[in-house]
This record gives structure tokens, C-alpha cells and sequence, in this order.
């Protein structure tokens, strides 16, 4: 028996009959199904992830940690303008002779007080030409409301979680209070600004307690003994081996004291966290797509029994056992190439338009809440948000990785063929003779 004839008997068991109702027939039919729709959920959650993965690790790189930060001895220079001068020259010869755009900036906590309440703030003085220089920040800082600019040395840039918390606007006054524990005894340090701009960056676990001064301003008013001074540095390359030069170089550039980090030295458990989420959501998905496979085998095994006459038949004209079995197994890769070509493009679909479905169901579901909520209680319900963007990106980032669609595609095909090696044997040892005795 050749190939193309075990083929062309794959398609007749395929193939619907109008003149009989075959019960192996339907349940070949709910595999396809089936595993086509396992592979729409494994598709969006690997977009997804992807997606969210990317977009949060762009953000806390470029946003917080930078590619590679330069860190400062607390002792490096006596006072504040002698302090930006000096790292300027050093920023200006990293550039010059690493690469890379080195960014002075100094870190600090310090207690933010509003019109309303009163929250911690993380302080950030930085130059007021980063948010127009630095790729990051003009990628994904978004100005809410006035500008992402410093008028005066009195101004700050503010982000929209502690703007909401103090009850602030664009023109408000804030008051900001450091602890200096330089001296015997802790002293506080009060400045008073104004409000010139409230940003985001999509993900409030970043931004929440953002308070950006002008550099001068925040290297005056930040305690060295409650600070970070640092310089960090964006390049184009943050995910290559380039970076590990890179590193190298900005290392042999800096002084006594002085120290140099990656990103992933920074981030290494958060960055594993989430990659370790992404692994165990891909093993649930791959495992319901392992599960709908399975369902070609019981499928196929109905089919062989409903055609043990037919089996028997053609092994006594000819037709050997491996020829029958490879019949059954081109049926189960056939039924998954089936659910592949179903699935596929619906999971792409589902996958692109992830952050439009998410919405949509967001608004069906407080819409029935509060038709529920007006009828019963005579109130609205408070809105339900399926992504909390204090933990989420507002806005998921979609990119299709192809290579991995491909990977799932043979993944899906092996699979079929597998769960078909069992009925697909037991399909060929049938013994003719006896079956034909009890016809």
C-alpha cells in the first residue's frame, strides 16, 4: 500500500458521507475544534506577556534604573555646584569616549504635602533637557496636563499618581520635607514649589511617587545622607552583548570610588519574576492545548472501530498494516493542521486586538453591574478595571513574534501526530479474517 493511496483513505475518513451518520466522523470534527480553540489563549497570552513583559522592563530600564548607571561616592566633591560641574566633565568624557547619553541625576525620598493629604514622594533632580533628550523619557512620558519643563527653580514636574493623592493641579503649591541626619541630630528641610507640569508613564508602579526638580534645586535641597547621586547612561542597545563593552569602558573611565551597574544587575528579580509568570502561563496554555490533542486519539479510535469492515476489506485485497496505520496517522495530523488553520489566525486576531476586546469587556461588564446595582440598591457600582494599572501597563504593547507562532505551529502538528501513533497501530493490527468472521 503506497503512501498516496493511504492518503487518499486519510481523506475518505474525513470526508463527510450525506448517506451515513459516523459517530467517529463528529468527535474528528470537536478535535478540530477543539484545538483550535486551545490555540487562541496560548496565542493572546503569549502576545500579551510579551507584550507586558516588554513594555514594563522598557519602562523600568529606561525610566528608572537606566541601561548602566554610574553611581557616586558620597564624599566626591564639597558642595552642590562644585558637584554638578564635576560630574558634567564626567558625563561629557563618558560620551565622548564610551558612548551613550549620560544624564546627571540625583535620587531621594522626602514627605509631599498638598491642598488634601500628605504622601511619601521619590525625588528626582534631574536636567530640564531630559525629557527632550533622553529616548525613554520621550517615548513614553506622557504630559498629562502644563509641560514637562522646569519654568523657574521653583517648579516641579510631578507624576499623576501624587498628583491625584495630594489634590494638586498644574499652578499648585506643594511643600516637600527631607530629613538631614548629616549633622548630631535629624533637622528638617522644607521647600516650597510649584506645580509646572504632571506626567505618566503607563505604569503606576513606576511613577506613582514622582516629584522631578531642577537639578540645582534638588542637589541643594536633597541630605546627602538620605540621597543617591548617580549618571546614567541610555544606549540603543540595551538587550545585546554590546552593552557588556560598553560597561567595560565606562568602568576604566571612572575614579577612585566610583561604581558602575547594568539594568540587569539592578533588576535581575524583578526581571525573573516576570519571566518566570510568562513561562508558567505558556505551560497551563500548552497543557489544555495537550489536552484538546488528545482528543484526535479518542477520535481516531472510534473511527477505527466504525471501519473495522472497511480495514479488514482492504487488507484482504492487498493493503499491509503499515499502510493502514499511516491512513490513521495523516487523519490525526490532518485534523490538527485543521485546527491550526482555524486557530491560528483567530488567535492573531484576538492577539492584535487584545487591548480593544479588554476594553469592551470592561464596559459590558460595569454596564451590567450597574444596571444590577440601580435595580437592586438603587446605586451605581464602583467601575471594575480588568488590568489595574497600578500593577499593569494601561495599554498593552503588541508585537508578533513569528518565529514563535512557527514554533507553535510544529509544536501543534508533532503533537497530532503523537496522540495519533496509538490508533494508528492498533488501527493496523487489526486481523482481518477474524472481523470478517463476524460479519
Amino acid at each position: 500500500m503506497t503512501f498516496k493511496s493511504s492518503l487518499l483513505y486519510a481523506l475518505r475518513i474525513i470526508k463527510p458521507n450525506i448517506h451515513s451518520v459516523s459517530n467517529g466522523r463528529k468527535s474528528l470534527f470537536g478535535a478540530v475544534f477543539g484545538i483550535a480553540l486551545s490555540l487562541v489563549p496560548l496565542i493572546v497570552v503569549m502576545v500579551v506577556a510579551d507584550g507586558m513583559i516588554e513594555g514594563i522592563t522598557d519602562r523600568m530600564i529606561g525610566l528608572s534604573s537606566y541601561h548602566l548607571r554610574v553611581l557616586c561616592p558620597a564624599d566626591f566633591s564639597p558642595d552642590g555646584e562644585s558637584r554638578i560641574g564635576y560630574l558634567e566633565e564626567l558625563a561629557h568624557k563618558i560620551e565622548k569616549d564610551a558612548g551613550g547619553k549620560a544624564f546627571i541625576e540625583k535620587q531621594g525620598i522626602a514627605l509631599a504635602a498638598g491642598k488634601q493629604n500628605r504622601t511619601g514622594a521619590a525625588i528626582r533632580a534631574v536636567d530640564g533637557d531630559i525629557f527632550k533628550n533622553n529616548g525613554a523619557f520621550k517615548t513614553y512620558i506622557e504630559v498629562l496636563a502644563g509641560d514637562a519643563a522646569f519654568p523657574d527653580s521653583k517648579s516641579a514636574v510631578i507624576g499623576k499618581g501624587i498628583a491625584e493623592k495630594l489634590g494638586v493641579q498644574v499652578g499648585d503649591n506643594i511643600r516637600l520635607i527631607a530629613a538631614d541626619a548629616s549633622l548630631s541630630r535629624v533637622r528638617p528641610k522644607i521647600l516650597s514649589c510649584k506645580v509646572a507640569g504632571i506626567v505618566s508613564s503607563g505604569y503606576e508602579e513606576i511613577d506613582a511617587l514622582w516629584v522631578f526638580l531642577p537639578l540645582e534645586t534638588g542637589f541643594n535641597f536633597l541630605p546627602e545622607s538620605s540621597s543617591e547621586t548617580g549618571i546614567g547612561i541610555e544606549t540603543d542597545f540595551p538587550f545585546s552583548d554590546k552593552l557588556n563593552v560598553l560597561y567595560r569602558a565606562v568602568d576604566s573611565l571612572l575614579p577612585a570610588g566610583f561604581e558602575v551597574r547594568r539594568w540587569s544587575d539592578v533588576n535581575t528579580a524583578q526581571y525573573e519574576n516576570y519571566a518566570s509568570t510568562k513561562m508558567l502561563l505558556m505551560l497551563i496554555m500548552f497543557l489544555i492545548l495537550l489536552i484538546a490533542s488528545v482528543n484526535i486519539s479518542s477520535a481516531l479510535i472510534m473511527v477505527a472501530m466504525e471501519r473495522k469492515k472497511e480495514i479488514a476489506i482492504l487488507k484482504s485485497i492487498g493493503a499491509d498494516s503499515a499502510g493502514i496505520g499511516a491512513a490513521f496517522l495523516v487523519t490525526g495530523m490532518l485534523c490538527g493542521a485543521a485546527g491550526l488553520c482555524l486557530g491560528l489566525p483567530l488567535g492573531l486576531v484576538c492577539a492584535v486586538n487584545c487591548n480593544e476586546i479588554i476594553r469592551f469587556m470592561e464596559h459590558a461588564v460595569n454596564l451590567i453591574l450597574n444596571l444590577w446595582y440601580l435595580i437592586s440598591e438603587g446605586s451605581a457600582h464602583a467601575s471594575v478595571s480588568f488590568l489595574n494599572p497600578e500593577y499593569y501597563l494601561q495599554t498593552i504593547p503588541v508585537h508578533i513574534p513569528f518565529w514563535k507562532i512557527f514554533f507553535i505551529a510544529g509544536q501543534t502538528l508533532c503533537l497530532s501526530a503523537l496522540v495519533s501513533v496509538f490508533p494508528a497501530v492498533r488501527a493496523g493490527k487489526e486481523k482481518p479474517l477474524h472481523i470478517l468472521r463476524k460479519i
